[in-house]
């Protein structure tokens, strides 16, 4: 229930090294440990312990939503899972409602072109070598000349189907003239980087959880074969209009950025697309059909169905046959497929699955689970070796090209997925709070914000972009830019829940607004719907233990003597705050990477008590941060300016909170406030939004 067993597995009642079913990492310390202990496979026990390259599958157990801090395999195994999209084809409770990876194939037929589309699927990685897009053909069981004979006449009727069916769609008409000069620049600097490659050759080739980040949407080389300038030109301006469900955000561009990234990206193309596509031979064509037509009827009235096709007619129906044997829909939206069933094995208990349910065939590798498990990983159609199969008959698992290392964390991940687990109550993440948090932290990935931002420690992996961008298009030194790169990157999110007020968090995120301006990464516009929202406002309140929703409005109220003090305080000749802070409508002095969030703002976007926090010990809050400590923390007493309120850096602090509160979009408050501060706004004053609530 609580003790070896539950994390290492293995015969929790033995007494001796033999009895407790250990397993040996690999060959040698198998040998090793015959030498030393006589140890042997206990062959009648069913679960002995996981080899320790293994062991972190054992956390899984118990942290199956949160994740395991330090259990680096599995959690790269977890992040494989969700961008490969390996839940459409396997039924994993965890990713239950899980938006499909792929793009909607809706309107293909106004995207691209047969030519693309039948070298895309014939082979992804020779168009984009790191594409998430698995291999279906030339595979294990199916490279033989007759195969790829056949495959080509599948692609082809794949093919067919997808732009007979494709739905019309009009792209907005490109009316400007788009600079790719300024376009690369726009790549650059507005955060396309944060979840885009846009070179061949990657600087990293492996893989880790931070670099996925950055491999969250497709590389974007070859652009230029696939689709058309203007067609590039409405996606950019607004992606919802052409798939409502995708999770690419709206950048916010004005109609000259938009036609300048658009002339940048079809800038680069594959010289493979440009190939011509094999004809149609309608011998192996109707060959196919037959195959399909032969699992419901009998062979003469599949015959006499056959005889009544035309080629057309039997492109179209061999292309929605191989559609869902090969489960494309698991990926991609296709008009037609919108109610199919996942067609892989269930995995959400496939760690306890009896070894002798899997089929080693003749593959000639040690029988234990972890074994199966990455060689199918790893050549998924393997166990398809020597034996005599009809194409219909065969293993049609794709193959994703993972290294060996990926592969093994994925078999973790599979490993961990066990039926016995502990009771729920020594579960990990566990009660509301968990569950607001767990919520959070799935919007999270799903949205992929910690590329940019820095959230429960990790993430911010488009820093290093920002640096290039400062290097390359800035013209700054190495050095110079490395220093500057965290002012000119997107903030870290630390204690979040505990700066910000919730209604403005939620209406920030519905409808962002620019806060700091010096910036040239743009915050997206993600068409988050209200739950979304409320999830995410709850997640940042929880994550720091805030009472939410219920939190007072809080009215500054300063005496003059305060406003005269705090008015002191934020001038040049004590703490000179306008000198990085935008004060209303007036610009601080400097080099903008010095520069801070306007003042205007304070009083509808921080929590009062966090500016109290802050004022008395910046870093405590945010390590690392810019802004300066006026408090000393180990002698806080008597560290405040001796001729301000007495010296008492409490009132200090407390004036100088009042006094920023007060701040509105004027470049400084004029005099002490009369009266309280108005409420923030509700349920139907201002904008339309929806008022955040707990349920």
């Amino acid at each position: 229930q609580f003790a070896c067993t539950t994390c290492h597995m293995g015969r929790g009642r033995a007494t001796d090294f033999i009895s407790a079913a250990h397993t040996p990492r690999d060959e040698e310390q198998k040998k090793e440990w015959a030498k030393k202990y006589h140890w042997h496979e206990l062959e009648h026990w069913e679960h002995p312990m996981l080899p320790a390259p293994f062991a972190q599958a054992a956390c899984f157990k118990c942290h199956q939503d949160q994740g395991a801090k330090g259990a680096e395999k599995l959690n790269l195994g977890l992040a494989l899972v969700e961008r490969a999209g390996c839940y459409g084809c396997h039924t994993i409770a965890k990713y239950k409602d899980w938006p499909k990876t792929g793009p909607s194939l809706e309107f293909l037929g106004s995207k691209t072109t047969k030519e693309w589309a039948y070298h895309w699927i014939e082979n992804p990685k020779a168009i984009r070598p790191d594409t998430w897009m698995p291999s279906y053909f030339n595979q294990s069981n199916n490279s033989d000349q007759e195969s790829i004979g056949r495959g080509r006449q599948e692609i082809n009727a794949m093919v067919h189907f997808l732009f007979a069916n494709s739905k019309a769609f009009t792209p907005e008409a490109l009316a400007l003239t788009g600079d790719m000069n300024k376009g690369k620049e726009l790549v650059s600097s507005l955060g396309c980087m944060a979840c885009h490659y846009v070179e061949k050759d990657k600087k990293d080739s492996k893989r880790t959880r931070d670099s996925l980040h950055r491999e969250f949407g497709p590389n974007l080389i070859g652009l230029g074969s696939k689709t058309s300038q203007a067609w590039l030109y409405d996606w950019l301006k607004d992606p919802k209009r052409y798939h409502p469900q995708g999770r690419m955000p709206n950048m916010r561009l004005s109609g000259q950025e938009a036609a300048d990234i658009a002339a940048y990206l079809v800038q680069d193309k594959s010289e493979i697309t440009d190939k011509p596509i094999p004809a149609v031979d309608e011998k192996i064509l109707d060959g196919i059909v037959m195959d399909f037509l032969k699992k419901s009827d009998s062979i003469a009235d599949a015959q006499a169905r056959l005889k009544g096709m035309d080629i057309d007619a039997k492109s179209n129906f061999a292309g929605q046959r191989l559609i869902r044997e090969y489960g494309c829909f698991s990926c991609h939206k296709i008009p037609g497929f919108e109610n199919e069933k996942p067609i892989g094995v269930e995995l959400t208990e496939e760690g306890s699955k009896s070894i002798e349910r899997l089929e080693f065939g003749f593959t000639k590798i040690e029988h234990t689970k972890q074994d199966w498990f990455q060689q199918k990983l790893l050549d998924p159609r393997v166990y398809d070796r020597a034996k005599v199969l009809e194409p219909l008959e065969r293993l049609k698992m794709p193959n994703f090209n993972f290294t060996d290392e990926e592969a093994q964390a994925v078999s973790t991940v599979i490993l961990g997925m066990v039926k016995d687990r502990p009771d729920a109550s020594r579960m990990a993440g566990q009660g509301v709070k968990a569950a607001f948090i767990n919520g959070g932290q799935k919007l999270v990935r799903q949205f992929n914000c910690q590329a940019c931002h820095v959230i429960e420690g990790e993430g911010g992996v488009i820093q290093s972009t920002v640096t290039d961008w400062l290097v390359n298009d800035q013209g700054k030194d190495p050095n110079d830019a490395r220093s500057m790169t965290l002012s000119f990157s997107p903030p870290n999110l630390i204690g979040e829940g505990q700066k910000v007020q919730a209604q403005w968090l939620f209406e920030f995120l519905h409808e962002p607004i620019t806060i700091r301006p010096w910036l040239s990464v743009r915050m997206p516009t993600y068409g988050f719907h209200a739950s979304q929202l409320n999830s995410l406002v709850k997640y940042f309140n929880y994550l720091d233990d805030q009472e939410f929703p219920f939190t007072d409005v809080y009215h500054p109220n300063l005496t003059k003597e305060e406003f005269a003090a705090a008015e002191k305080l934020f001038s040049k000749d004590y703490f000179g705050c306008a000198q990085c802070h935008i004060v209303g409508n007036q610009m601080p002095g400097g080099s903008p990477d010095s520069w801070a969030p306007n003042f205007a703002l304070a009083a509808k976007r921080l929590k009062p008590d966090w500016i109290v926090k802050w004022l008395a010990n910046p870093a405590d809050l945010l390590p690392g941060t810019k802004m300066p400590a006026y408090f000393d923390p180990k002698n806080f007493d008597e560290s405040g300016p001796p001729d301000v309120l007495d010296g008492d850096e409490r009132r200090q602090i407390k004036a100088l909170r009042d006094y920023l509160l007060t701040i509105s979009t004027n470049p400084e408050p004029s005099k002490a406030p009369e009266s309280p501060l108005p409420s923030p706004p509700h349920e139907g004053e201002g904008k339309p939004v929806d008022a955040p609530a707990v349920k």
